[in-house]
């Protein structure tokens, strides 16, 4: 799976699980997030109105630390009607929405958040 490009936060909301939030991101490319968020646990603010970089790739970074605020890793559990699900070592959950490029259940994926300031 490969997706890359500046999505908008357009919703924070909380969860029922203490320090996790839920972000709601769109692209002018038509694609939708959704990802629960560790906010407290990673240290990272993003907020409603952000602007965030984010990369989906079946490779890892080997800058990660450098070139990514976030860096997680997960597997695609999910594909179906345009919509991916991901599962993130640690429990979180991401849903791309309207992905409609090449993926399949079992990838190995690797997510970086980078909050453009």
């Amino acid at each position: 799976m490969q997706l890359s490009g500046d999505f908008k936060v357009m919703d924070v909301k909380g969860t029922d699980y203490r320090g996790i939030v839920r972000l709601e991101m769109s692209s002018e490319s038509g694609v939708s997030l959704a990802l629960e968020y560790p906010r407290n646990a990673v240290g990272v603010d993003i907020k409603q109105g952000d602007n965030v970089r984010v990369s989906i790739s079946n490779e890892k970074d080997p800058n990660y630390s450098s070139n990514w605020d976030v860096y997680m890793n997960g597997v695609v559990y999910y594909v179906g009607g345009n919509n991916v699900k991901i599962s993130i070592g640690g429990g979180l959950l991401m849903d791309v929405n309207n992905f409609k490029n090449d993926v399949k259940v079992g990838e190995k994926v690797y997510i970086g958040l980078k909050v453009l300031r």
